[in-house]
């Protein structure tokens, strides 16, 4: 199951965050790896099918990044690897089935197998994103200008990371400089 911790943007470092890997849970034989996020508003899906170019567009002009580093195992940054590697490949099964449907049934007067090419090419990334990244890598839900949001598949790496953070902010409210200190 997982679970979703929320990460200020400046803090997605070795230096800010706990040594437990944010796929599996582990505390040992932890690295931190470089990590990009970006993250685009999803209600703009719903205007795919009216406007496809519009939209791209606008996703592109309302994407936000994150960039930093995020605690591995090795076990958890190959899971994260080969997630990624065959998400892109399904976006390269998307255009051969939509260029081979095209190019095989152009000349027929049935749109029924250019339809179902299509179907095929849109469902290919959906399947792999629910067979390799749902619940099984860390997934971006949100990023504003301050934080990231993101949904890992460990729980128990999920409440560490915020214990961690919480812990933090408590001590940094807490703190006063010591001339306010003297002066109170």
């Amino acid at each position: 199951m997982a679970a979703d911790v929320v990460i200020p943007k400046n803090e997605l470092s070795e230096f800010d965050l706990p040594r437990v890997c944010v796929i599996t849970g582990q505390t040992e034989g932890i690295s931190f790896k470089p990590v990009k996020f970006a993250w685009y508003p999803r209600w703009l899906l719903i205007f795919v099918p009216f406007a496809a170019l519009i939209v791209l567009l606008i996703a592109i002009a309302l994407t936000k990044r994150a960039k930093g580093t995020l605690p591995f195992s090795e076990e958890g940054w190959a899971r994260w690897q080969r997630s990624k590697l065959l998400f892109g490949l399904s976006f390269l099964g998307t255009i051969a089935i939509l260029v081979g449907g095209i190019a095989v049934f152009a000349g027929r007067s049935d749109g029924t197998p250019i339809l179902v090419a299509v179907l095929l090419a849109v469902l290919l990334p959906v399947v792999a994103y629910y067979a390799v990244m749902k619940g099984r890598v860390p997934l971006v839900k949100r990023i504003d200008n301050r934080h990231l949001t993101l949904s890992l598949p460990s729980e128990s790496a999920a409440t560490t990371i915020t214990a961690h953070l919480s812990s933090g902010r408590r001590q940094s409210r807490g703190m006063q400089h010591p001339l306010e200190r003297q002066s109170a």
